[in-house]
């Protein structure tokens, strides 16, 4: 009996170690949004500090590559901790006058393999170990339906600028009356908005109805009414923008403030 005991304490004793020895690896909780610091070892600088959010009911990626929203799936090992992969990363496709940290960052994910905390952040790494990609934990703004309040311009639709049109798009937002007007770029608009309870970022925009003058170019206009009807929630950057993001959480629209004087009737 005394060897069968010194048996099990031994192998106990051994599982024990490899368990807390130096190579092994911490499971990291990755729900939430997550700051790209660094990239291939280089510090990050770019307008838009680029993120990643990780959805784990869903298992979807979201986030920004500095320029562009991103979307996508992740793969995290429950089994083998410190094993993570990314598939179908995707991103819109609105130009920026700097890619470089985009590209690194689109590239950078398509090669990692796995994780490990380091210091205060986690390290994104290849099949070799070497760090493409450090993250940091992002504090989310809370948001409410307030940030909404006032008149804006829309920016970008579907990830493409707005050039020139024959008037400015704008969305005025009455959090009183619970309305929403403007204009599509031609005619003007109307309608309601509603959230969902308990969900201080869901948006959906109501009985949106507008004039029917024709004007030379209405793709835009035509594109801009088909985004509205499939706005769910939204998000305000760090610059002060407001995203209307889709369903999947798909970058729809992008929205500028605009002071009293920028408005058109």
């Amino acid at each position: 009996m005394s060897k069968k005991y010194f048996a099990a304490a031994a192998f106990a004793c051994l599982l024990m170690s490899c368990g807390s020895g130096k190579n092994s690896v911490a499971v990291v909780d990755f729900s939430g949004e997550w700051n790209i610091v660094e990239v291939n070892g280089e510090k990050v600088s770019a307008e838009n500090t680029p993120f990643l959010g990780f959805d784990n009911a869903e298992h979807r990626l979201y986030g920004n590559a500095g320029c562009n929203r991103l979307m996508g799936t992740f793969n995290l090992d429950t089994l083998n901790a410190g094993k993570i992969s990314f598939g179908q990363v995707g991103a819109t496709r609105m130009m920026c006058p700097d890619m470089e940290v985009e590209q690194s960052v689109l590239e950078a994910l398509n090669k990692v393999a796995g994780y490990e905390e380091v210091g205060e952040g986690v390290s994104l790494n290849d099949a070799d170990g070497k760090s493409l990609i450090l993250l940091q934990k992002r504090e989310v703004k809370e948001v409410s339906i307030n940030d909404l309040d006032g008149t804006w311009q829309i920016m970008t639709v579907n990830g493409t600028e707005i050039g020139k049109t024959e008037k400015t798009p704008q969305l005025t937002f009455d959090l009183a009356e619970k309305k929403v007007y403007g204009n599509a770029s031609c005619n003007t608009i109307n309608g309601g908005f509603s959230q969902e309870e308990g969900k201080s970022s869901s948006l959906q925009f109501t009985q949106m109805i507008s004039t029917m003058m024709a004007c030379p170019d209405m793709e835009t206009e035509r594109n801009i009414l088909d985004a509205l009807n499939k706005v769910r929630s939204f998000e305000v950057k760090e610059n002060g923008t407001v995203s209307l993001l889709g369903e999947d959480g798909t970058e729809l629209l992008t929205l500028k403030k605009l002071v009293e004087t920028e408005t058109e009737a």
